[in-house]
């Protein structure tokens, strides 16, 4: 089920007092701008009871996959508990047919689209009617498992490779360093 997010109105201060509800904004993107964050579970700001019912604000379930769709577009994750969204999202409630890990990776490989489906030469959006029409391929669940299994352990797999390269590239700077060091202080040798 799609649904998009929303703001109870700040004229109302009493829809801000006592908030204790996790409401993920645009202030939170940074959090999942790497890709590589799968669930979210905190947030800068929280939103009242109050606030959620007298608006069109709602708690989502944990397991509902975000996906930002104005200015930071296309940064996607799971909320990892229940917790409610600003406008400034489309959420994914997922059924029986649809694992959050698999939607959030045809998410992730929708980079581009998304970038070509921004509109507004400011201020950028994709608009909630063209984020209603989109489609991607819903394989069996067992597929589904198996994809999101198989692209776990590829990234876990380049995620290490990364990490070799950059413990390299510190010793090789050390290495430069100490070369410049014994050069400046013991001179070459012939």
């Amino acid at each position: 089920k799609l649904e998009s997010g929303h703001t109870p109105s700040r004229n109302k201060p009493e829809f801000w007092e006592n908030c204790t509800i996790p409401w993920f904004t645009l202030a939170d993107v940074w959090k999942i701008r790497s890709g590589s964050t799968r669930f979210v579970h905190e947030t800068k700001e929280k939103v009242s009871e109050l606030g959620l019912a007298n608006s069109s604000a709602r708690l989502l379930p944990a397991g509902t996959v975000i996906l930002s769709r104005t200015a930071s577009v296309g940064y996607s994750a799971i909320l990892g508990k229940p917790m409610a969204t600003t406008q400034d999202f489309a959420n994914w409630i997922c059924g029986s047919k649809l694992f959050p890990e698999y939607l959030l990776s045809v998410f992730r490989a929708m980079k581009s689209e998304f970038s070509r489906m921004m509109m507004g030469s400011t201020h950028k959006t994709i608009y909630m009617p063209d984020i209603a029409e989109l489609y991607c391929a819903i394989p069996p669940m067992h597929e589904q498992s198996k994809i999101v299994t198989f692209l776990d352990y590829e990234a876990a797999r380049i995620d290490a490779l990364v990490e070799e390269q950059q413990r390299l590239i510190e010793l090789l700077k050390e290495k430069r360093q100490a070369m410049i060091s014994h050069a400046v202080t013991k001179g070459l040798d012939p």
